[in-house]
């Protein structure tokens, strides 16, 4: 709210700068991810080549596995249609004459410092499990949406969940190393100030003398006054600027508080409850049981009193993120230790998946469970016989990736016995 406040009203800060580029429009995307959110990455992009790690478009294959029973076998063996025009430009059925592909669009508007991110450092699942000792799926960084066209891209909230500074493997750059993503500055499009509109109300009028009459100096609220060479050109206040008087009663009267949404808002969201967001209070301004040892011992509060919780921080956050993620995505749970992936996991995802499932989508176990396993190696001795008494011992472990009549009767054992 109040990081905008003392723009809210001025002209200058809504308009572009003058003689700034209009921002590049957005293009329509090519391929609608949202009725495709339901369907794991890698039932259409599978990894193709792990040492490259390029990963394979869908439909490059002859059409494969777009043309599924489940998928749009239909379409596939119907005259072309609307479907067809979602990749060609056209389609000649007779295959007489080649169906030119639709140009794929750039990346969505122009970024404000161009990143030097590869992609392909971070799919190669054998080499980040080597280097790091995990590996990231697609869903951990492309949040899928029904909703939306495409799945979001990642900002720095998604990285800093492997990249903040407790968190960071050894050799990965941190977060505050921001040289190590963006190493050049050219064609950076100009910024321009990212306010809240809507209900948002602010009067510099009223801001001219505090509650005691004393002036407000503009660096009060814009720290960079001095720097900047016409007014358009300077930032917004930070949140914090605002509640250093608000939360001051000797210099804000009790009832324009940051506490009271209705000073800034015209409209009070029926979401609000009864605290302001994070952003707008004191850095002191928390529960008293909010100590340094509830940070890491909040879970039975948090099942038996979720609500109270996500007063604060869910909706009140200020941000559309699950604020848990901020360290749940960046530390491992307790109990995930050096032979967690080893030894223990087995039991418990088989007992507790929907709590794998808050963290690891389908395509993070495949990444593991699709190599063979270590009891099986070397492979040409256990297949020519060593595989017979960890299955007697344990049939329904093999059985999790193995059909029985195929992998066993069929090939070897010949049938019953």
């Amino acid at each position: 709210m109040a990081a905008a406040l003392a723009c809210a009203a001025a002209a200058s800060c809504r308009a572009p700068t003058a003689g700034a580029p209009a921002p590049a429009p957005e293009p329509a995307p090519r391929f609608p991810h949202g009725p495709h959110a339901a369907v794991a990455c890698v039932d259409c992009h599978p990894v193709a080549d792990r040492t490259t790690a390029r990963l394979a478009r869908p439909g490059s294959n002859d059409h494969a596995p777009c043309d599924r029973a489940e998928c749009h076998r239909a379409e596939f063996l119907s005259t072309p249609g609307p479907l067809c025009t979602v990749c060609h430009e056209d389609v000649d059925p007779t295959g007489a004459a080649p169906s030119e592909l639709v140009p794929y669009p750039p990346p969505r508007g122009r970024g404000a410092l161009p990143s030097a991110f590869s992609h392909a450092s971070h799919v190669r699942w054998d080499a980040m499990e080597a280097a790091v000792g995990f590996h990231v799926a697609c869903g951990d960084c492309h949040r899928p949406a029904a909703n939306r066209a495409a799945p979001g891209l990642p900002g720095h909230a998604t990285c800093a969940r492997c990249h903040v500074a407790e968190a960071a493997p050894p050799g990965a750059p941190r977060m505050t190393e921001c040289a190590a993503c963006h190493r050049s500055a050219q064609g950076r499009a100009p910024r321009r100030p990212r306010l809240i509109a809507g209900d948002l109300r602010f009067a510099h009028a009223d801001h001219e003398v505090d509650r005691r009459g004393k002036p407000i100096r503009c660096a009060e609220c814009h720290t960079d006054i001095a720097s900047v060479a016409r007014r358009g050109a300077h930032r917004p206040p930070p949140t914090a600027a605002c509640v250093a008087c608000h939360d001051d009663d000797s210099r804000t009267p009790p009832e324009l508080s940051m506490r009271e949404c209705e000073t800034c808002h015209a409209t009070r969201s029926a979401s609000f409850g009864t605290l302001a967001p994070r952003s707008h209070l004191p850095a002191t301004a928390r529960p008293e049981n909010h100590t340094l040892a509830f940070r890491r011992d909040h879970a039975t509060e948090a099942r038996v009193a979720g609500e109270t919780c996500a007063r604060c921080h869910l909706l009140m956050s200020g941000s559309s993120r699950d604020t848990c993620d901020e360290c749940h995505r960046a530390m491992r749970p307790h109990d995930h230790t050096i032979g967690w992936r080893e030894f223990d996991h087995g039991p418990q995802a088989a007992t507790e998946s929907e709590r794998c499932a808050t963290c690891h989508a389908g395509d993070f176990c495949i990444a593991c469970h699709a190599r063979p396993p270590r009891s099986h190696l070397p492979l040409v001795d256990f297949a020519a016989g060593g595989h017979a008494v960890p299955a007697a011992l344990d049939t329904r472990a093999c059985m999790a990736c193995h059909d029985v009549a195929r992998d066993c009767l069929a090939p070897c054992h010949g049938g019953p016995r």
